[in-house]
């Protein structure tokens, strides 16, 4: 962090850190004759206020755990001829290892939930699994 504060600062005054959505991943997206994106995190500003390529992030590690690279990389694609934010590439590997930590810690709790089935620790297991093994993964790349 403290090797990089420029390039931070720089998107900073490029208007790349902003009020987001905070918790943009495909359960809360649908497509009727328009996208609706909804769910945003509300509750915490701090959460919500974070680089623009967090929230890419989220929803393009979302499509690769759901084995859709090819939408990731599309959203990816698109996002940047939009936005013109080449940068955007150097902090995928980054924002995407922390929000597939993320994900799987917050399925691991369920592992503690007395209210919680068995077979739903298991299949919990697996899905924080896959999360993990995902952010391990996006770390070799950085």
């Amino acid at each position: 962090m403290r090797r990089n504060v420029p390039f931070f600062e720089k998107r900073i005054t490029e208007d790349r850190v902003k009020d987001c959505h905070g918790d943009i991943h495909s359960g809360n997206i649908f497509v009727t004759d328009q996208i609706y994106i909804f769910d945003a995190i509300e509750f915490n500003e701090r959460f919500r206020y974070s680089d623009v390529a967090s929230d890419i992030a989220f929803l393009a590690m979302d499509l690769d755990f759901k084995e859709r690279a090819d939408l990731s990389n599309f959203l990816i694609e698109r996002y940047i001829e939009y936005s013109g934010d080449q940068e955007l590439t150097e902090l995928l590997p980054f924002y995407k290892c922390y929000r597939a930590y993320v994900r799987g810690k917050v399925i691991s709790f369920k592992l503690k939930d007395p209210d919680v089935s068995s077979e739903e620790k298991k299949a919990a297991t697996e899905e924080a699994k896959t999360y993990f093994k995902l952010a391990t993964a996006y770390a070799k790349i950085l």
